[in-house]
């Protein structure tokens, strides 16, 4: 079990870091509570990691409210809104939304990454949520990483705006000594320092550090924030990853490897012989529909289905993690000659793609690496790319130009 859930506070005062808009929070579920709230929602502002969505929790839980938690991404249009909770806020109770009459606990609507929805693209689904929270029947919280303030002007004049700030070192330090004390472990304060520094503030990764650097993993692999993280480590993480909410942060900090990630994981899941065939056949048909789209996106250039992949991809990861496929270190060939580099080199190689391809050219990151790179050592500067030149020269028996 992910430490971030099994430690995670189950009172507002336990929550870490951030006091005033805790001390926000609490004034408004009271306003709310005594009928006198100015603002009919509130909006959770600040880089992700940092306690917005467990300062909700904890709330609700002192509260004595229920959670119904969802990505507003997801649910884009006014009508999937309204479809999934609009039915809700007519009862205080979980009755008529779970269809258990034993639960009596009130209703907290919690929107998560609501900048996620573009009011020019995504019609109506902002305006669902301000009029949802209008009727004044159920709390409504949402909580976004930079809401921007022209397109979300409605929803930033409607709700009160409260901001989470990352944590301090110390902060992170406290926190992570208290999971420690839990878990009956010793840790040197040398080891908590470097999480503390490497986690700049973003509490989530700390304490996954912290659990990742306790399993025997040495820090000096795990050192890396979320984003651009080398292919073999995101896709250790992706592996041993049961929180969808986790899965989608890493592909959205690495948006530029999905579709490596994608079939790593048909790889893996094809050649799996611990699940059963079913599931499988199940697994294998979610991912044609993925090769389809990669299909339609990399040949048509009908970019707008990227969207489909970002909804769908974490499904089929966390799926897959459930069925018990194991990421082993396996890869596609194209990716070998990445492997084989060092870092230097794929340093360069990167660099390469980015100052000379990407954006002018119609193809992938996957396609230069594989067909495009061989091409170019004829014409490599040894200055701006020495390893790569030296590579050239050892491996392919081409010479570059100013050689």
């Amino acid at each position: 079990m992910l430490w971030t859930e099994k430690h995670r506070p189950k009172v507002l005062e336990d929550v870490i870091g951030n006091e005033d808009a805790k001390i926000e929070l609490l004034k408004w579920i009271l306003s709310w509570e005594g009928g006198k709230r100015s603002k009919p929602g509130i909006l959770l502002t600040g880089p992700p990691g940092i306690g917005k969505t467990t300062a909700v929790h904890a709330l609700a839980n002192e509260f004595g409210f229920h959670v119904i938690e969802l990505n507003a991404s997801d649910l884009r249009t006014s009508q999937r809104i309204y479809e999934r909770v609009g039915y809700v806020t007519h009862t205080m109770t979980l009755d008529s939304f779970t269809g258990d009459k034993n639960i009596n606990k009130r209703v907290i609507l919690f929107f998560d990454e609501i900048d996620g929805i573009d009011p020019k693209a995504d019609t109506g689904g902002l305006k669902a949520v301000v009029d949802i929270a209008n009727r004044k029947e159920v709390p409504v919280l949402a909580a976004a990483n930079v809401p921007d303030p022209v397109s979300h002007k409605e929803l930033l004049k409607s709700f009160k705006v409260v901001e989470f700030k990352p944590l301090t070192p110390r902060q992170i330090i406290l926190l992570l000594k208290n999971i420690a004390l839990s878990e009956n472990l010793s840790i040197s304060d040398e080891s908590l320092n470097k999480i503390a520094y490497i986690s700049r503030g973003d509490a989530r990764l700390a304490v996954n550090m912290l659990q990742e650097f306790t399993a025997g993993v040495k820090l000096d692999y795990i050192s890396s924030p979320l984003e651009n993280l080398p292919l073999d480590i995101l896709m250790k993480r992706l592996n041993s990853s049961n929180s969808l909410a986790e899965i989608k942060s890493l592909l959205k900090s690495n948006s530029t490897q999905i579709e490596d990630v994608f079939y790593i994981y048909f790889d893996m899941i094809l050649k799996s012989i611990s699940i059963r065939f079913e599931e499988k056949i199940r697994l294998l048909e979610e991912c044609s529909k993925l090769d389809t789209i990669f299909g339609l996106i990399n040949k048509k250039r009908h970019f707008y289905m990227f969207r489909y992949i970002t909804l769908l991809l974490p499904w089929l990861i966390y799926s897959a993690n459930r069925a018990g496929v194991v990421y082993d270190g396996r890869i596609p060939e194209y990716r070998l000659r990445l492997f084989i580099f060092n870092r230097g080199k794929r340093g360069e190689l990167s660099s390469l793609y980015e100052t000379y391809f990407k954006g002018r050219f119609h193809f992938s990151y996957r396609k230069f690496v594989l067909y495009v790179f061989p091409l170019t050592c004829f014409y490599l500067d040894k200055d701006e790319f020495p390893s790569l030149v030296k590579y050239c020269k050892n491996t392919v028996g081409i010479y570059p130009l100013n050689r």
